[in-house]
């Protein structure tokens, strides 16, 4: 049996639960437009955590409210859909929870909150426990590669280790210290690279060489007057642009269903986040005045 996942805190956990209740051979990172667009070769054998469903896998888990799919679900399958704080969530649930397996709870607990950005300021500005450990997973954060790193993660939490004890292992105590050091340049390229239109904090990173180490939440620290986020940036290889949108976790205001704007546009999402991967780098200047516009309007 195959994992199929997105290489963050939620898939994580998903994969990590999966392992422990049914035989793994190994997991994959993937990125959703590779099963919107067709590209993922999926099998039989695949269980599909938070990503878009695939009518060839034997499972498929996925949270998300807005989502462009290769192929709508059908009526039954082996798994679970629906609302909930994260997928890793439907995942436990699925497999008996706190029932079955009550040692995992926090790890849940805590996945529900980062996903969901169920955060309180001091999550954002003085991580801790598994909310750290979450946004070194992150590849939003901008450290970089972390198939090798995702795996070290995978088999920490497999052995069901204390949360303290995996952020002591050199290579997580490595990636925390990146992120403590890179804080202040963090924020001098949000500032350089981010503007206020209305309600909307606009980050364009096109233009810098590398992005900003950093957890994705910190721009609504900066910006506390705007209530919801258009962030820009290069895919792998410069090949593709990025939009990430968000509501903002301090100032829970905005009535734009970001997710069902990020599905148009061919991404997809929740009510307070989605992401578009934008094939054609020329359209997205005009895009982005759409969406922005769209945004301003509905506040």
């Amino acid at each position: 049996m195959r994992v199929v996942t997105r290489g963050d805190m939620d898939g994580l956990t998903g994969a990590v639960i999966v392992s422990l209740n049914e035989h793994v051979d190994s997991v994959e990172l993937i990125h959703p437009q590779d099963i919107t667009s067709g590209k993922a070769r999926i099998i039989a054998d695949d269980v599909l955590i938070n990503v878009p469903y695939h009518p060839a896998c034997g499972k498929w888990f996925d949270h998300h409210q807005h989502t462009a799919t290769y192929r709508e679900p059908p009526k039954k399958f082996d798994g679970k859909y629906g609302m909930a704080p994260s997928a890793a969530r439907l995942v436990y649930d699925y497999y008996g929870g706190e029932r079955t397996m009550p040692e995992l709870r926090e790890l849940v607990r805590q996945t529900d909150r980062l996903d969901s950005a169920d955060l309180r300021i001091d999550d954002v500005t003085h991580p801790k426990g598994y909310i750290l450990l979450g946004f070194t997973i992150d590849g939003r954060t901008g450290i970089g590669a972390f198939k090798g790193y995702f795996n070290t993660l995978y088999e920490l939490l497999r052995e069901k280790k204390p949360v303290g004890e995996v952020l002591r292992h050199p290579s997580v105590a490595q990636r925390v210290q990146q992120m403590e050091a890179a804080e202040v340049e963090c924020k001098r390229v949000l500032k350089q690279t981010s503007r206020l239109e209305g309600n909307v904090v606009v980050t364009d990173l096109r233009k810098v060489d590398k992005n900003p180490i950093g957890n994705r939440f910190l721009i609504y620290a900066l910006y506390p007057s705007a209530n919801v986020s258009l962030r820009m940036h290069w895919g792998p290889g410069q090949k593709f642009v990025v939009f990430a949108l968000g509501h903002s976790i301090f100032k829970r205001t905005c009535k734009t269903d970001v997710g069902a704007i990020a599905k148009r546009f061919g991404g997809g999402g929740h009510k307070g986040a989605g992401s578009i991967p934008l094939l054609l780098p020329s359209e997205a200047d005009r895009v982005a005045q759409e969406i922005i516009k769209e945004l301003r309007k509905n506040g």
